[in-house]
């Protein structure tokens, strides 16, 4: 399986994420009130959406493979006949850090590969070694980018590096046969055209789920925009807050991170800010499932005893529990049939809605 790095967005999957974690509490579900009472449906069958189609853009394939496969088993071949450093070259160096005079921890290091040009330390180094000679010692003035993901108390601050650059190579790749990708031990690829097939078809796939997300954005808009609501109920609002709050403080803690820390540094966000779009984006999320409720309902939509119970199987396992005793312990079942009467309603919306596939120069010319 391949496995990517994505950060998530403010909301991106917080939702789901939230179905992970204990129900408790004095919260309001859809199961406890009369959608109707809070909303008024305008018309939601032939509803106009459209969205890009979903492609996988030339050179993505063999980037991946490039990056995540052949560079951590190349070899550096020592460049003859120029001592002069130059954009492309992998070069071996001894550095040290100081801030305010000072050697600072993991600032230093010796014999390092590091490619020019490869965006692997901080703005200004990699460019301000590009000159330089084999033996030259260089000195760099600079500062940490700000926000500094990897080390957030280090944000701006100034730093200078004593850099010694020791030789001058070629990064050389290992040939793309199906010898090196077996090596892999990559389940269910033994070629390298399996290789590829497998990447493409993972970039593919987040495609795919990218266009689904931007026609279930634009239908769920589009039908809002005919509904009236009335004055929602205040826990359900306050729910779906403490469900984004909480969701968001375990990517935090993942990052080692508290949730005000994680929102500063992620998205420039201080308390006082977060905490009303938290609460808008409660409201907002409050609307759509009442909504969607009010649709469910009307088209006999609601999920089965036996399609929850269904979904339960499948992420105890999947998800490794113990049992499903485990997982109800663990999960909030609750909001798990909110979120497949969801998807009821958005394959129904799809499914009496006017859908467009548009290529990106179309997308280009209607903007």
């Amino acid at each position: 399986m391949m496995i990517m790095k994505k950060r998530a967005g403010v909301l991106a999957a917080a939702l789901v994420a939230a179905i992970l974690l204990t129900a408790c509490g004095n919260k309001e579900y859809l199961k406890d009130i009369k959608a109707s009472n809070y909303v008024t449906l305008g018309e939601y069958t032939d509803i106009k959406a459209s969205a890009e189609e979903p492609v996988v853009e030339d050179g993505t394939v063999d980037l991946y493979i490039d990056m995540y496969f052949r560079s951590p088993q190349a070899t550096i071949e020592e460049v003859a006949g120029r001592t002069v450093v130059q954009t492309g070259d992998t070069v071996n160096i001894d550095y040290e850090g100081y801030i305010d005079g000072e050697l600072f921890d993991g600032g230093s290091a010796a014999g390092t590969n590091l490619t020019i040009g490869s965006h692997q330390f901080i703005e200004g180094f990699e460019d301000g070694l590009i000159g330089a000679k084999i033996g030259e010692k260089v000195t760099l003035n600079l500062a940490f980018p700000d926000p500094y993901l990897q080390n957030p108390g280090l944000s701006g601050v100034p730093v200078v590096f004593e850099v010694e650059i020791n030789s001058i190579g070629k990064q050389k790749l290992p040939e793309l046969t199906d010898e090196f990708v077996q090596s892999l031990g990559i389940e269910g690829c033994s070629t390298k055209k399996e290789l590829r097939d497998q990447v493409y078809d993972y970039f593919y796939q987040n495609a795919v789920q990218s266009y689904e997300n931007k026609i279930e954005a634009a239908l769920t808009d589009a039908v809002m925009a005919n509904c009236t609501f009335k004055k929602l109920p205040k826990k359900m609002e306050e729910r779906f807050a403490k469900n984004i709050e909480d969701a968001l403080t375990a990517q935090a803690s993942v990052q080692r991170l508290s949730l005000a820390e994680y929102m500063s540094d992620f998205y420039g966000m201080d308390e006082e800010t977060y905490r009303k779009k938290f609460e808008e984006d409660a409201t907002l999320m409050t609307q759509q499932y009442i909504m969607y409720q009010a649709i469910a309902d009307v088209e006999g939509l609601n999920p089965t005893q036996e399609e929850l119970q269904a979904e339960i199987d499948y992420r105890v396992e999947n998800l490794h529990y113990e049992s499903e005793e485990d997982y109800r312990k663990n999960a909030d079942v609750e909001l798990l049939r909110e979120q497949l009467m969801r998807n009821h309603v958005m394959s129904f919306l799809k499914k009496h809605g006017k859908i467009e596939t548009v290529t990106a120069e179309e997308s280009k010319e209607s903007n």
